[in-house]
């Protein structure tokens, strides 16, 4: 990675994008690019974070990042954000997934969704303080070529010691097809290891029966990574993650960070043309199985 790029309006004192951009830029001693959006202040609010001193800390901590700009403000729009990271050859766009009570209608992860829908640079939402790089992450594989994608796009997170390779098969598939599936999970992780000397990370091949979301929940609550690896294509955006169930409300009960690429936008390189968002649709028994794993503990 040489370029990344914090698209967030610096507002909150401990910005969980701009911590976490910061981290990557200094492991990788790449670009730090930060996209300012403008705030929407209530008007009893006032603006909780000095930027200038963000910066200022930042720079001093983080010495080994190559470089750190600041954008004029910017409207929160994912069709901007997305062309100007796209200007800016990024290699991720880190993103703030956590509400602001003093903005007014912050929904951080709706954005997001909508960023995700429209580049094919790989987007972090990231929530809370960051405390430490990413240590253990999980990959949520499918099959082919999009799982070597999402395989190669974990293992370039550096920090990383742990990486937990998750293949979701179908209901009730038999002892024999899940042998099969562990079989080429094995594979794929063997051949993406090869000639990669800088791979420091433990890759550890996990298959399940199950629809993605319920096995996505329930290995995240036996493995607790620091980090969830997914893919989606269009046009279901980051839904495709989930069947029917409605990302935006997993991202914003469900308390990981999520690395997301969109595969088909990838392919066609090209960003999506402006448009309404969809319904929100109807949640499903993954955002039940989820609240109840949350209250559970």
């Amino acid at each position: 990675m040489h370029r990344i790029v914090v698209a967030s309006d610096l507002a909150m004192t401990h910005d969980a994008a701009f911590g976490r951009g910061c981290e990557l830029a200094a492991a990788n001693c790449a670009e730090l690019h930060v996209l300012r959006l403008a705030s929407r202040y209530k008007h009893s609010a006032s603006p909780a974070a000095d930027g200038a001193a963000m910066l200022a800390e930042a720079r001093a901590r983080f010495p080994s990042i190559a470089s750190i700009t600041v954008s004029a403000p910017i409207p929160r729009s994912a069709w901007t954000i997305a062309a100007r990271a796209g200007e800016l050859r990024a290699d991720i766009i880190v993103m703030r997934n956590e509400i602001d009570p003093n903005q007014v209608d912050d929904r951080p992860f709706d954005l997001i969704v909508d960023v995700a829908r429209r580049t094919s640079i790989p987007v972090l939402a990231a929530q809370g303080e960051s405390h430490a790089p990413y240590r253990r992450l999980l990959a949520l594989l499918d099959t082919g070529d999009d799982a070597r994608r999402v395989l190669d796009l974990a293992m370039r997170m550096k920090s990383a010691d742990s990486l937990f390779a998750v293949h979701a098969c179908p209901k009730h598939s038999s002892g024999e097809k899940t042998a099969a599936a562990m079989a080429e999970l094995e594979r794929l992780i063997a051949t993406a290891l090869e000639g990669r000397c800088d791979a420091a990370a433990t890759i550890t091949p996990v298959v399940r029966s199950g629809d993605l979301a319920s096995v996505l929940i329930e290995e995240w609550s036996a493995l607790h990574p620091d980090l969830i690896v997914a893919a989606t294509r269009k046009p279901h955006g980051l839904e495709g993650l989930f069947g029917h169930s409605h990302v935006a409300d997993l991202l914003e009960i469900m308390p990981f960070d999520l690395l997301v690429t969109n595969l088909e936008t990838r392919e066609n390189n090209h960003l999506e043309a402006p448009a309404m968002i969809g319904d929100t649709g109807l949640k499903t028994k993954a955002l039940s199985a989820a609240k109840h794993l949350l209250h559970r503990g």
